[in-house]
């Protein structure tokens, strides 16, 4: 008998154990828990868990606007607002109106806001400068938008500047870029602008700054410009804007220069090296 069955045996033990025994193959109990997941949907955090951010910056300015002195609440106020401004530019402009007026933390954020604004809407950026508490804070924004649209419109920035009726050296910097930008583009027609204010510091330095780069760039047409000039104070200024320009320039440049001057302005020049 057992010689008979000898070959089944050796047969069923050669045989694959899946042959043998299939339901082996499945996970019995614990083992199926751990099989792995039961759904393939991924887990979602529950929606109160997370956090608005929009709350906690509320929080944080609730706590800052009840800081005992006024410097550490503006200061505290401003940098959230700055902290703010790519989560919710609204809400930072929100924040920077609780910052006190006149303080030095609001004046940049004010400038900030106009660029912002002017980007999208310089009329609109103009309007909203002048609901602001103080003629300082006034003429900081308007100075920002017009550094904004120089590039566009020279002439209707510099014409927005010129309005200012008061000094600072924020006004004083954008006056001088924004005649950069318009000598670049037309220095005859900023030249002539340039000329029609009295005699000052604020003439002084834009007849200085459109006369050293309209030199540079078209020295020819400066130097006709120049000599042209029938009131002498403005002639005095812009000769005196082209013997600047003209020494900080190389050897061989300053020949070229020469070739183009008027007789009167070519002795100025030539005194000064």
């Amino acid at each position: 008998m057992m010689t008979r069955l000898l070959p089944w045996i050796c047969l069923l033990l050669l045989l694959p154990a899946s042959c043998r025994r299939p339901d082996e193959s499945k996970p019995r109990g614990d083992d199926a828990a751990q099989a792995g997941p039961q759904s393939t949907k991924p887990g979602r955090p529950a929606r109160e868990q997370q956090p608005d951010p929009r709350a906690e910056f509320r929080k944080a300015l609730a706590k800052a606007d009840k800081l005992e002195t006024r410097e550490a609440r503006d200061k505290t106020i401003a940098a959230l607002a700055w902290e703010a401004l790519e989560l919710d530019p609204e809400f930072a402009r929100e924040t920077f109106g609780m910052v006190s007026p006149e303080s030095q933390e609001r004046i940049p954020l004010i400038q900030h806001f106009a660029m912002r604004m002017a980007d999208e809407n310089p009329d609109a950026a103009l309007e909203w400068a002048g609901t602001l508490g103080s003629e300082r804070e006034i003429e900081a924004a308007r100075a920002q938008i017009a550094l904004v649209i120089a590039d566009a419109d020279p002439a209707r920035a510099a014409n927005l500047l010129s309005e200012s009726a008061m000094e600072s050296r924020e006004l004083d910097v954008a006056i001088v870029q924004v005649l950069q930008h318009w000598a670049n583009q037309k220095p005859s027609d900023a030249a002539a602008w340039v000329v029609l204010f009295p005699a000052g510091e604020f003439r002084k330095a834009g007849v200085q700054t459109v006369v050293s780069q309209w030199a540079e760039s078209d020295p020819s047409a400066a130097f006709a410009w120049v000599a042209g000039l029938g009131d002498e104070g403005i002639r005095d200024e812009a000769t005196r804007a082209m013997t600047d320009a003209f020494l900080q320039q190389a050897p061989e440049i300053r020949e070229s220069w020469l070739r183009h001057a008027d007789p009167r302005t070519r002795e100025k020049l030539q005194q000064a090296r």
